[in-house]
């Protein structure tokens, strides 16, 4: 950015972009969702089970569609669009952990970013992961269209700046 560096974390800015088109989605009454082409089956111990017959109604305007399996076992037959396929038990047990911290009564606004942002976390890119430059050019752009605070729904920095003075005092040249 002119005679600055910018050094953006993928994985905070992704993370960014996605907790806020959630979030956006979310006010406008429910998460977009994607129908799996083969419903991928989780099974869940008595505890979770439990925890996902009474906290059910909760994941369809989040974008899943969960369904009874038999036993213990469940259906994921939709998630919400933008996610990549990851483990998904993973994703849905730790959303559980929220609703039932907060028990069965109304979820307040801080509870339900709580959940965003374990979704956002859960299914974008990550740290290490080498993107090509048409990724990196995609990245951009929506981080460009997201109204955001310089840091990821955690407090990560999203993006440091180095400006052409900081490097010349790392050089010794100033």
């Amino acid at each position: 950015d002119g005679t600055d560096l910018v050094l953006i974390d993928q994985h905070a800015a992704h993370e960014r972009i996605g907790f806020e088109r959630l979030k956006n989605q979310l006010a406008q009454g429910k998460i977009e969702q994607q129908e799996l082409l083969f419903p991928e089956v989780i099974e869940l111990n008595l505890r979770e089970d439990a925890e996902l017959q009474e906290h059910l109604e909760r994941f369809e305007p989040l974008g899943f569609v969960l369904e009874p399996f038999g036993g213990t076992s469940w259906a994921i037959k939709a998630v919400p669009a933008y996610i990549e396929k990851k483990d998904f038990k993973t994703m849905i047990c730790d959303m559980l952990a929220d609703f039932t911290s907060v028990g069965a009564s109304d979820i307040s606004h801080q509870a339900i970013d709580e959940v965003l942002i374990k979704m956002a976390c859960h299914g974008m890119i990550r740290a290490n992961q080498a993107l090509q430059l048409d990724e990196m050019t995609a990245l951009l752009q929506q981080l460009d269209e997201v109204d955001f605070n310089r840091h990821c729904p955690h407090g990560r920095p999203v993006m440091q700046r180095v400006t052409l003075h900081d490097v010349e005092k790392m050089f010794r040249r100033v």
